[in-house]
């Protein structure tokens, strides 16, 4: 692969002991990719500065101005193009952080704050639009948030916080809060959690669907629709996601070989590996490996 055509990226303040890195890309004239498709465990706060874009998360489209932004859930597979004139210029900033990072600094009784992105996270996306009035605030907040950018963070790093402690009260505010109560405060049911849980320890397993109702103690079909109405997806292709959500992770945080990640992830066949990964990543495993990095 090229690296010559990948957008211009530069990652600042990123080490073992913080949770959290500040990107800023300008991405090349030439070049219609502004963000290509990924996926990370964080939650992710993007503001474009300069230049018109598209930027998909899953198989939803939003169109975002120079100004405006969009916070992505974790987990959620996302990608952006140029859109308007291809020579135009596009740049711009993104913070990928932990949300335990902001959870733990507030007292237990603050988790519905946070109690959204437990279940469906592709309700939890939220572009934040000049022409929204209520996301003004936070559109306010972002440029701020991004000053740490070319800062020494010894400087910046507990002002970082609380901004971005700001930030989610505001997407709390516009967004997280509209979701249905009960799916905010009631969670996945006991029996749904069993296999979630399952799945969570066992991904690398060679799972089945009778195998995960049996775990929930529910009955395949009564478990398939509920599970599919949880999380958007069906038992078996939920499985397949996390598998190679994981690989993602192993592709960009260790120096394992591809056949090694793999068959950690399930896949002892290297070739159904590389081919559920196109299919979901639009790209190779060591194309991926090599745009990350």
């Amino acid at each position: 692969m090229d690296n010559h055509n990948l957008p211009v990226e530069d990652i600042i303040h990123r080490t073992d002991s913080r949770p959290f890195s500040i990107h800023y890309t300008e991405v090349e004239t030439d070049e219609a990719s502004a963000l290509y498709l990924h996926c990370h465990p964080e939650a992710e706060l993007f503001y474009l500065i300069s230049g018109e874009i598209i930027f998909t998360i899953e198989n939803r489209s939003f169109c975002l101005k120079s100004g405006e932004g969009i916070f992505i859930p974790p987990n959620l597979i996302h990608s952006a193009i140029k859109s308007g004139s291809p020579k135009a210029p596009c740049c711009f900033h993104a913070i990928v952080f932990s949300r335990e990072m902001l959870e733990m600094q507030l007292p237990p009784y603050c988790h519905s704050y946070f109690a959204p992105l437990d279940l469906n996270i592709m309700e939890c996306i939220c572009p934040i639009c000049k022409s929204i009035e209520e996301c003004r605030t936070l559109l306010a907040l972002l440029p701020r948030l991004f000053e740490a950018y070319r800062k020494e963070m010894s400087s910046y790093e507990l002002r970082l916080t609380g901004l971005l402690l700001e930030c989610w009260q505001e997407l709390y505010n516009i967004c997280f809060s509209r979701m249905t109560p009960a799916s905010i405060h009631s969670g996945p049911t006991e029996e749904l959690q069993k296999s979630l849980d399952y799945i969570k320890t066992h991904f690398s397993d060679s799972l089945t669907l009778p195998e995960l109702a049996q775990k929930s103690g529910l009955s395949e079909s009564y478990f398939s629709h509920s599970f599919r109405n949880l999380t958007g997806f069906s038992p078996i292709a939920y499985v397949n996601r996390l598998r190679i959500i994981k690989s993602c992770e192993y592709l960009t945080k260790t120096n394992k070989k591809i056949t090694e990640i793999a068959s950690l992830c399930g896949y002892n066949n290297i070739s159904y590996f590389n081919r559920i990964f196109y299919k979901m990543m639009e790209r190779t495993p060591s194309e991926y490996r090599k745009g990350d990095l």
